[in-house]
């Protein structure tokens, strides 16, 4: 039976039809990949071959060889710079130039590197990264939005294999945020509460889609899940930015990170996915109605032309399954 879902926190409508994951090429999973050597003489973020990249923005220093644990480049190839060049739009049509900025985190010297596989120092380096680059997007001359990203695989378009992250500030809001905040607006407005906190309340009761949980954060599967085992890591704490976010809670959320990671690795082999850092504006910050999250979207289905027509997922997976799945393999890590 499929069902129409609404997610509370965005608005947005989803289709759930477990059922299609029997249709003909509808199984849900990747391609293996053998895994990469410790070091590739090729790979302009290996120890080494610091000729090949742009001048080093921010390094965390290690006490022993190469002697850094996380580094942070300007991105060479940008999706937005911020050298403004002049655009001439076509009649009657809109668009100015693409002002921003893009960074590149490397989370680790080693080729072979894995959130999953790393240390708790060194998950602490790169969530602590994350969260100082954030603050330097942020305070950027101009800037609407920042959103922090990783690619885990080439299917989920990671165009190196060596771990790394991205983060990318620009002068707009984009529309997946505009959209959270309207509806945010909206239901703060005839509830008198955030919708994450009142959504987070009730799974906890419910605790069906809970994954798993630490003292500050809550990993869980989406009442609308988009696809198969996405699944959220939500602060407890009510704030409308991960700029807000406290020193503690960076530890506690590198740990948690790295343990849901695993359990997905644990249930599909190592999986292409990718994962967002979903937070409000500078505008925005302290906002009653807006509340951060990191949003990570496992790639094991293709859209087709309803997804892509409507602009309406359709997930053949059961959420409340995938979270059981997801809770069950902390046996297997």
């Amino acid at each position: 039976m499929s069902e129409l879902r609404q997610d509370p926190t965005t608005g947005a409508y989803v289709i759930v039809a477990p059922e299609r994951s029997r249709r003909p090429a509808g199984d849900i999973g990747h391609t293996h990949v053998a895994p990469p050597p410790a070091f590739d003489p090729s790979c302009p973020f290996c120890p080494g071959n610091e000729a090949m990249l742009p001048p080093i923005v921010a390094e965390t220093p290690a006490g022993a060889a190469p002697g850094w644990l996380v580094r942070t480049i300007p991105n060479k190839y940008p999706a937005v710079t911020p050298v403004e060049t002049p655009v001439s739009p076509a009649a009657g049509h809109v668009a100015r130039a693409g002002y921003g900025f893009q960074e590149v985190i490397i989370e680790s010297p080693r080729h072979d590197a894995d959130l999953t596989t790393m240390s708790a120092d060194e998950l602490e380096a790169v969530v602590a990264t994350y969260h100082q680059r954030f603050l330097q997007m942020w305070a950027r001359d101009r800037i609407a939005a920042v959103v922090l990203f990783r690619n885990h695989g080439h299917r989920s378009g990671a165009s190196l294999l060596h771990p790394h992250a991205q983060v990318v500030a620009v002068d707009l809001v984009p529309p997946r945020m505009q959209a959270a905040d309207t509806w945010g607006a909206r239901q703060i407005a005839a509830t008198g509460r955030c919708p994450t906190c009142a959504e987070l309340e009730r799974e906890l009761a419910a605790g069906e889609r809970i994954i798993d949980q630490s003292d500050a954060f809550v990993a869980l599967a989406p009442y609308a899940a988009e696809c198969p085992f996405e699944h959220w890591l939500v602060p407890k704490r009510h704030h409308a930015s991960f700029a807000e976010t406290r020193d503690g809670e960076l530890t506690d959320m590198a740990e948690l990170l790295g343990r849901t990671l695993r359990r997905l690795k644990a249930v599909h082999a190592d999986p292409p996915y990718s994962f967002a850092i979903e937070s409000a504006g500078p505008a925005a910050a302290g906002s009653p109605h807006l509340h951060w999250r990191l949003r990570i979207v496992p790639d094991l289905v293709n859209w087709g032309g309803f997804e892509r027509g409507a602009g309406m997922p359709v997930n053949p997976s059961s959420p409340e399954a995938d979270a059981a799945r997801l809770r069950a393999s902390l046996n297997k890590t």
